[in-house]
């Protein structure tokens, strides 16, 4: 992305950021994300092509943002507080709210999207690699593991994006405690699933 999300945004930025963002969830909402242009974006934002440039390198761009701000408002890294063993109940709390909030974009997503297709990856990687990143800093100061630590992140991620992507994005509706309890059984009893 173009413009510095580290730094304190303006507020035309900010309108700006939001009216593209917006505009590419609605229509997320309504079409396949191969079928999006980039005019149809500038149109709907209401922005002409020269600022989505000023902002984005493209729409794959836009779409990472669009998972960010879906990041942000899950609030998975202010995970500091939060002990190693509530650490993956945490995660999968956080993201399953926002999924929830966000539940009738995501049933769009899965209806004009096929299974494997550019976006619902691009989601679904998008949130295993932040989950990987707060679970693998997390593990970084062990000194006991058995196994690399990289290893355990991602098995961990993996278990909870596979769970949050079976309720979400595959249509099987479950809620958040029984969605810990599959994680649950995932990865302490496989032998009891």
């Amino acid at each position: 992305m173009k413009y510095d999300l580290n730094q304190k945004i303006k507020r035309g930025a900010q309108r700006t950021l939001a009216a593209f963002s917006s505009a590419m969830y609605e229509l997320l909402a309504k079409k396949a994300y191969d079928d999006i242009s980039i005019n149809e974006i500038c149109q709907v934002s209401n922005f002409p092509r020269a600022t989505f440039y000023n902002y984005f390198d493209d729409k794959n761009d836009l779409l990472n943002y669009c998972w960010f701000l879906l990041k942000k408002e899950s609030k998975i890294e202010e995970y500091q507080d939060i002990s190693d063993e509530e650490l993956q109940e945490y995660l999968l709390r956080q993201i399953f709210k926002t999924m929830y909030r966000h539940q009738e974009l995501l049933t769009q997503l899965s209806k004009n999207n096929v299974p494997g297709s550019t976006i619902i990856v691009n989601l679904y990687e998008y949130f295993k690699n932040e989950a990987i990143n707060i679970l693998r800093d997390r593990l970084a100061d062990r000194k006991e593991t058995k196994l690399p630590i990289e290893l355990i992140a991602e098995h961990y991620s993996n278990t909870i994006l596979l769970v949050l992507k079976w309720i979400f994005l595959e249509g099987h509706p479950l809620t958040q405690t029984e969605a810990m309890e599959y994680v649950n059984r995932l990865l302490l009893q496989p032998e009891k699933c």
